[in-house]
């Protein structure tokens, strides 16, 4: 086995990133849970778009970044309902230029700028919260929620339908070292997380997270049902693992327990493993920790 610790969380670090592409990307979901929304329940389309700009108005007070810094027809790529929703639409674009900081005199044609990782992260998760809040805000805790959940798998379906990820033909042969190799300088990178993990062979790895910025950006709300159902809720569901041939699977989450338990392995070389008990992934690694910089 090899077990390594790091220590990476940060909330101040930066990078540079271009704010059409995650202004589009915030769009395309905003447009997908609408768009779901709409096939579960057309009848109320009118009255979940009205309280989602009641929403997204409080949060953006009287704040406005210039529309005519970015080219709309860009933007709008892809989407099918938010652009007949105009208001919702800007107010939703305020929104994510106030959270991520954006400078006030920047202009689409400037490119990639430097931005904070933990501000994108709060625009990101907050803005997938709101949805999900504003649900229960409108049906009630019990109904919202579930409501949502009916939504998950059509984000996932569509989420699918536009990987373009070429498959090997021998699945067996899919490790997680390369992929283990690439999220420890992803995480350390963004300061998203204080991590551990276990590899148990070249198929199976479970990492325990003590600290991570998805839950940070949310703990705010003080309200860690709603905050996991938008967040993390998606990667726990049967679907998530469809077609996959590394699968996850986990116990708990930071939204309510002290740490995060994710196993991930080759469904095809263990299609029948077990997870790692909370006391074995609380104890990974405690009396070794790496930096981000490396070495022990």
């Amino acid at each position: 086995m090899q077990i390594e610790n790091y220590k990476c969380f940060s909330l101040t670090k930066k990078g540079n990133s271009k704010p059409e592409e995650f202004i589009k990307a915030r769009f395309r979901r905003v447009d997908s849970v609408t768009k779901f929304f709409k096939l579960i329940h057309p009848e109320d389309l009118n009255l979940y778009i009205s309280n989602l700009k009641d929403k997204f108005d409080e949060i953006v007070g009287d704040y406005r970044f210039n529309t005519d810094a970015f080219d709309w027809k860009i933007i709008r790529e892809e989407l099918e309902i938010l652009p007949n929703f105009p208001d919702l639409e800007k107010l939703v674009f305020h929104y994510i230029c106030k959270t991520i900081k954006l400078p006030d005199n920047y202009t689409s044609d400037q490119g990639e700028i430097e931005l904070g990782y933990f501000d994108r992260i709060k625009a990101l998760e907050r803005t997938s919260y709101f949805l999900v809040k504003t649900l229960a805000d409108t049906y009630g805790e019990k109904i919202g929620t579930e409501i949502y959940k009916q939504i998950v798998p059509f984000l996932l379906e569509e989420m699918r339908s536009k990987d373009t990820t070429e498959k090997p033909e021998d699945l067996k042969s899919v490790t997680i070292l390369d992929s283990n190799k690439r999220s420890i300088e992803s995480w350390c990178k963004s300061g998203l997380a204080d991590f551990s993990f276990c590899i148990f062979d070249d198929y199976k790895v479970v990492y325990r997270f003590d600290s991570c910025l998805t839950p940070e950006a949310l703990k705010e709300f003080n309200d860690p049902d709603i905050a996991y159902l938008s967040s993390c809720y998606i990667g726990d569901v049967p679907e998530f693992n469809e077609g996959r041939s590394i699968n996850l699977r986990r116990t708990q989450t930071l939204h309510h327990a002290k740490f995060c338990d994710e196993l991930y392995s080759n469904n095809h070389v263990h299609p029948d493993t077990e997870q790692p008990s909370l006391d074995f992934t609380e104890n990974i690694g405690k009396n070794k920790v790496n930096t981000e910089e490396g070495g022990d």
